[in-house]
Formats: structure tokens, C-alpha cells, sequence
């Protein structure tokens, strides 16, 4: 009796193992982030808005544990592509991006072989010196490569204010530094709810293991501090 159920107990701990893992598997490692798109007119801040919101939504995910890989023409696959004059992909949609084709898109994502896609899009960027904030809406959409079906969508309006002690030629930059820091927050946990409760856990653990390395070292200190103490009186 007692052998069985120290083989259940073995089997039941194996299987609570083997969820995490189950989890993890189910978060994408291959996916494509296309570069965020500042619709409407352009002008000297669409660049830094577009390369800002871009970036903050990469590291965003990457902490989530996803390793988007952020399109870009120069990319061997998709040279490749435009080499063997592909029927979608032409050597002019493949320098500035598909934009809102999403047949265009799809077809990026096929080349470089991702089984996701991320589009995004900024919509009425602006930046108030008097208050020293910046506000855009961020709007974004994940995709499944093979069937091209959006799997969720984002949109909400971002605001980041640069703190007065920054320099007045900086303070557009640092409100919209913290306005796509938030927004791509919101986002890669809104689109990758998953992983965010994973990577959320994951935090939590640490800090929690922290803590009791720390309790333990006080009471291993507190220990030796009262063993000198009893010798010293005797």
C-alpha cells in the first residue's frame, strides 16, 4: 500500500512539474514586430515618436519572455523574398513596411518564418510645452501568421509628462520616452495576458526568495551574535 502511494505521490508531483512548462509552450517565440506607424501628417517628430513606441513595445515583451523580432528590410529572408520576386512582397513595400495591408503583413511574417505578428499604430501625436506632456493613441493588433486572424487588439490613449527638472530642448522626449514606456506596458499585458500572469509569478517568487535568504542570513547573524555573547560572559 505504502509503495503505491509513494508512486502516486511521485506521478502527481511530475505532472505539477510539468504544468509550468505547459504554460510557458503556449507564450510564442517567434514573432514579428512591425514598426510602429504615426498616422497622418509627418513631420521632424513622427521618427522619434516611431522609433520611441517601437522600442518600449520590444522590451516590453521581452520581459514577458517573448523575443519579437522587430521588421526590417535588411533581414536575409525577407532579401531573399524580393530576389526571387515574390508575387506580394516588391522591393518598394518591403522598404517602407505593409502599413495597413495586412495581406502584405501576413506575407512579411510567412517569410521570416513567425508564427505571430504584431502591427501598431500612433494617432494623434502631440506635445504640449506648457505642461511638458505628450499624448498619442496607441492602437495594436496580434495576429496568427497562418490563417492571418487577429487573435486581440489594443487601443488606448497614452500621456507621459516630463518631470520640470529636465531640460526644456529634452522635456519632449522624456514625456514621450514615459507615455510609450506605460502604453507598450499596457499593451504586451493586454495582447499577452499568459504571459504576463506568468512573468508576474515569476517576480513574485524572486522577491519572496529574497526575503527569506535575507530572513535566514539576519537569524544565522542574530545566532552567532548571541554564541559570541554566551562565551564572552562565561
Amino acid at each position: 500500500m505504502r509503495t503505491k502511494l509513494a508512486s502516486g505521490a511521485l506521478l502527481l508531483t511530475a505532472g505539477l512539474a510539468l504544468m509550468p512548462g505547459q504554460a510557458h509552450a503556449q507564450t510564442p517565440s517567434n514573432v514579428l514586430l512591425f514598426p510602429a506607424v504615426v498616422n497622418g501628417d509627418r513631420n521632424d517628430s513622427t521618427k522619434l515618436v516611431e522609433d520611441d513606441v517601437t522600442e518600449a513595445l520590444r522590451n516590453q515583451l521581452a520581459k514577458l519572455g517573448i523575443a519579437a523580432v522587430v521588421y526590417n528590410k535588411r533581414i536575409p529572408s525577407v532579401q531573399r523574398a524580393i530576389n526571387e520576386s515574390d508575387k506580394i512582397i516588391s522591393d518598394k513595400n518591403a522598404d517602407s513596411g505593409p502599413g495597413d495591408d495586412n495581406r502584405i503583413a501576413k506575407r512579411f511574417a510567412e517569410v521570416v518564418g513567425a508564427s505571430e505578428y504584431l502591427t501598431v499604430f500612433v494617432d494623434d501625436y502631440s506635445f504640449d510645452a506648457a505642461s511638458r506632456t505628450a499624448k498619442f493613441n496607441l492602437s495594436m493588433t496580434r495576429y496568427n501568421t497562418e490563417s492571418g486572424q487577429a487573435l486581440g487588439t489594443f487601443a488606448k490613449m497614452q500621456q507621459g509628462v516630463a518631470p520640470a527638472d529636465v531640460a526644456k530642448g529634452r522635456q519632449q522626449a522624456s514625456a514621450l520616452a514615459r507615455a510609450a514606456e506605460t502604453g507598450g506596458q499596457q499593451a504586451a499585458n493586454s495582447l499577452y495576458p499568459q504571459a504576463a500572469v506568468m512573468a508576474s509569478n515569476v517576480k513574485a517568487n524572486v522577491k519572496r526568495t529574497a526575503k527569506r535568504s535575507g530572513d535566514k542570513n539576519v537569524m544565522t547573524i542574530f545566532g552567532a551574535l548571541l554564541g559570541v555573547l554566551y562565551f564572552s560572559t562565561r
